[in-house]
């Protein structure tokens, strides 16, 4: 499978906020909230608080607040450059390297469509 064919693969797939993590909003933008509750994370926990923090930019909270479970990251890429035009470009390649990396954080899941369509969402 070449390249082109593996982004394929990703434009129907729906991404899935984890509802564990909660979300927060300063003057910068969207921050979201991750529990810590790994073992290690004890003396974290102890310093600040219940949660790590990772705030997000402009792009990065517009696609986290379309990461509900129902649209797939071609509409979502859609929206992106509705939004954004030029500025999300190169969109789908930085939109799908995003969203790898939010699920390597365990921050989202991503489904198939048939797993969207039996978990009844």
């Amino acid at each position: 499978m070449d390249a082109k064919e593996n982004l394929e693969a990703w434009l129907d797939l729906v991404p899935e906020p984890n509802e564990d993590v909660k979300t927060s909003e300063d003057e910068g933008g969207v921050v979201l909230l991750i529990p810590m509750d790994s073992l290690l994370d004890f003396l974290a926990k102890r310093i600040h608080g219940g949660y790590r923090k990772l705030k997000l930019d402009g792009q990065g909270a517009f696609v986290w607040n379309l990461c509900d479970g129902k649209r797939s990251v071609r509409e979502i890429g859609n929206r992106l450059r509705e939004r954004f035009g030029e500025e999300a470009e190169p969109l789908y390649e930085r939109l799908v390297v995003f969203l790898m990396d939010l699920r390597r954080r365990h921050l989202i899941d991503l489904k198939s469509p048939e797993e969207r369509t039996v978990t009844g969402v």
